[in-house]
């Protein structure tokens, strides 16, 4: 497919980041689901999407032995927001193990992705390869982004523009037989609001999601 419109993939060497908006957009989430099947259980920060969520900052990718260290360079991308860590600018970021060796890094690693970040002007190509693939109905897309891996699918990031809940998105990433999968919705940003006041969103119909679960089901 052409270049994803939904979103933007930073490569390096070492790591991966998929990001939704600027690194310093103004305070405000998205929707996001995500499953895992088998053993796999290298993800760090999916503690407050499991409270809250929604996600606020870039997905990083990572070889598995180094997913604490790519985490902390995205806290520090979250500290250069707010250092208050806040969940709408950017804590914790969600990063995703990827099972296989992390090459050799310069000693100046974490400055050089956080530039990267800032910037979105990636610096070489992570130690696997990507699918990127698009679908969806007359009124929306998902685009993917499959994570390949020694020939199998590591992980699947899908985003959609379509307006849907957490318990939609979970089906949505239910997609495939990748070992994880996110699904991201930007069809609603929440925006930061005073206590007490609620949010005001838009949602498919269990129609429309099926509708769409279909057209990315679909062969090509």
């Amino acid at each position: 497919m052409s270049k994803p419109t939904l979103f933007r993939m930073i490569d390096l060497s070492w790591c991966q980041a998929l990001m939704l908006e600027n690194w310093n957009a103004a305070p405000g989430r998205f929707f996001v689901g995500y499953r895992t099947s088998g053993n796999f259980s290298a993800l760090l920060g999916q503690g407050v999407v499991d409270e809250f969520r929604t996600i606020s900052g870039p997905l990083l990718l990572a070889p598995a032995d180094s997913i604490g260290g790519v985490y902390d360079a995205g806290m520090r991308l979250a500290d250069a927001r707010d250092v208050e860590a806040p969940i709408d600018q950017g804590w914790p970021p969600l990063t995703i193990g990827i099972d296989t060796r992390s090459p050799a890094r310069p000693d100046d690693w974490q400055e050089q992705l956080l530039d990267a970040l800032k910037t979105e002007q990636s610096i070489g190509a992570p130690p696997w390869s990507n699918e990127f693939s698009s679908a969806g109905t007359d009124d929306y897309l998902v685009e993917s982004s499959r994570c390949v891996n020694d020939g199998d699918i590591a992980a699947n990031i899908l985003v959609t523009d379509a307006p849907m809940l957490p318990i939609q998105l979970e089906r949505l990433a239910e997609v495939g037989n990748a070992a994880v999968s996110v699904a991201v919705s930007v069809g609603n940003r929440l925006p930061r609001v005073s206590g007490g006041e609620m949010h005001q969103v838009d949602v498919v119909s269990e129609a429309q999601l099926d509708a769409i679960i279909r057209a990315v089901t679909s062969p090509d």
